[in-house]
Formats: structure tokens, C-alpha cells, sequence
């Protein structure tokens, strides 16, 4: 079972000139790659709560149907996930002026740091490098998000996600006042129905009792009316629990604020990106050991098939 093991070593033993050679060769390639070429990364990383708050409104329904429940903590996790990697978001971006980036003594917005990195003016392709450079991941049962940028500078890093998480938070609110904001427009076009409904019943009733002066001396009038009167106050019970309720929306777009919690701000990062500078030479040095005894295998095969 050892015998091949020891036929390997021994091959090796006897060119270990060339084996130490190939060695050497790839080590000097690994250090040249590691101090001279290799970029080093850098991931700064906010961590946002979206709270599990649900509206008041969310046990309420209404006459038709018009509003749906308000989404609690969990579905705004993966609402806002997917809106941070959309197009929309990624257009706002381009249009801040913040800094996020200086050298030369050049300070790059974030339009013009993508270009430049993308090395293109295209939208799909700068939005393309936008998401190599984005860490997201989210946790829907904890509600939460954890966001970063990746740059080969420290400072940029940090800018970019900081960058991002004030978007974030615009974009959220934005979410969920529209939310919010159409069920008011909902609400109100219901309101408009009713009170409709409503001046019609009233009218209905005013002519009723001028063509029925009388009416209260027939039980089958008198039914009649009553039955007028009743449908009245459905529709201005309705209209009030309407008119509530686009008040509690009002209510609920000042508190969204609420709902979003910054738990861990951007950060300068210290260190690089996995793996480091040590671990990747080890890694490299296994792969240089490998390939240096191939090397060897291969001359010794070479050898074997010019003395056939």
C-alpha cells in the first residue's frame, strides 16, 4: 500500500534539484504576486433593524375591500433586499453629490467613482460593477440587514456605505409612506362612494316623506322608512369609520420613522478581506508544493519514454 508513496518520494529524492528548482521558481512568483500585485480589499458593514411594528390597521378591513394589510418587520426585510439591488435605487444613487471618494487631490461622487472604476459611462454596466462591490444579506427572521460596499481603499469603503445606508433609510420611508399614501387615496375614493350613496338616500327619503305625508299611519310605509333610516345610518357609520382610519394612515406615515433602526454605523475597516496575505501564501505555497512534484513526475516520464 506504501509503495507508491515511496516510488513518489524517491523520484522526487533523485531530481530534487529540479523539485527545489520549481519551488523556489513558485514561491518568488507567490511573494511577487502578494507584495507587488495583489490588491488588497476592504469591506466596511452597517447592520439595520426593520421593526415587526404591524399598523393599527392591520386587524381592521373595510366595506369592498379597498385596503390590504399594512407588511410587518419580516416582509419589509425582503421587500427592501430587493429593492437595494434594483435599478431605481441604484439611478438614485447617480444623482447624490456626496464625496465618496478623493485622490489626487480629486474629489469622485458616486457617479463618478463607479465610471471610473467600471471604466464606462454605461448605466448597466456601472450598475453591474455596483453590484460586485455591494455585500447585502438579510436575516427576515431577526429583521435584519446587514449592508456593504467593497473598495481597495479604506476611507472609500466606509464613504460608499455610509453612502448607501442613507439611501437605504430614504428609500425605506419612501416605501412605506407610498404604502400608507395609497390607502389614504383608497380611503377617499371610498369616502366619495359612500357619501354618493349617501345624498341619494337622502334624497329618497325627502321625497318619500312628501309623497307619504301620512306614512306613519301604515305599517307597510312605515317599514319602508325604517328601512330608508337604517341604510342611512350604515352609510354615515361607514363614512366614519372611514374618515378613522385615514386618520390612523396619517398617524402611521409619522411614525415609520420608528421602524428603521441603525444598529451598527459604517466603520473604517482594519483589515483586508479574507484570506490575508498569510493565509494566501500558505494556500499558495500547498499549490506551488503540488505542482512542483508534477513537474517532477512529468520529467520523469519524459525520461522514461526517449529511453523506450
Amino acid at each position: 500500500m506504501l509503495e507508491p508513496i515511496k516510488d513518489l518520494i524517491l523520484i522526487v529524492y533523485n531530481k530534487k534539484k529540479l523539485f527545489f528548482s520549481s519551488f523556489i521558481i513558485l514561491t518568488f512568483v507567490t511573494l511577487v504576486y502578494i507584495i507587488f500585485i495583489r490588491t488588497p480589499i476592504y469591506t466596511s458593514h452597517a447592520k439595520i433593524f426593520i421593526n415587526s411594528k404591524e399598523s393599527s390597521m392591520s386587524n381592521q378591513s373595510f366595506i369592498g375591500g379597498f385596503l390590504s394589510n399594512q407588511s410587518g418587520g419580516t416582509r419589509d426585510v425582503q421587500i427592501l433586499s430587493e429593492i437595494i439591488v434594483g435599478n431605481s435605487f441604484f439611478k438614485q444613487l447617480l444623482m447624490t453629490n456626496q464625496t465618496v471618494h478623493q485622490a489626487d487631490g480629486i474629489s469622485y461622487n458616486f457617479e463618478s467613482f463607479i465610471s471610473n472604476e467600471a471604466n464606462s459611462e454605461n448605466i448597466e454596466k456601472m450598475h453591474k460593477h455596483f453590484l460586485e462591490i455591494l455585500t447585502i444579506s438579510y436575516d427576515s427572521k431577526r429583521q435584519l440587514i446587514t449592508i456593504g460596499a467593497k473598495s481597495k481603499f479604506k476611507n472609500t469603503s466606509k464613504n460608499l456605505s455610509a453612502l448607501l445606508l442613507k439611501q437605504i433609510e430614504n428609500s425605506y420611508f419612501s416605501y412605506k409612506n407610498s404604502l400608507e399614501k395609497n390607502k389614504i387615496e383608497s380611503i377617499l375614493f371610498r369616502i366619495e362612494e359612500v357619501q354618493s350613496s349617501l345624498s341619494i338616500i337622502q334624497s329618497n327619503i325627502t321625497a318619500f316623506r312628501n309623497q307619504n305625508l301620512d306614512y306613519e299611519k301604515s305599517p307597510k310605509l312605515l317599514i319602508e322608512y325604517e328601512n330608508f333610516l337604517r341604510e342611512r345610518l350604515i352609510l354615515e357609520q361607514t363614512i366614519g369609520t372611514l374618515f378613522a382610519q385615514k386618520e390612523i394612515s396619517e398617524i402611521e406615515m409619522k411614525l415609520n420613522k420608528d421602524l428603521f433602526l441603525i444598529i451598527n454605523e459604517p466603520y473604517l475597516p482594519v483589515y483586508k478581506d479574507e484570506p490575508t496575505n498569510r493565509k494566501l501564501f500558505v494556500m499558495l505555497e500547498i499549490f506551488a508544493f503540488f505542482i512542483s512534484i508534477s513537474i517532477v513526475l512529468f520529467s520523469s516520464e519524459l525520461i522514461k519514454k526517449r529511453e523506450l
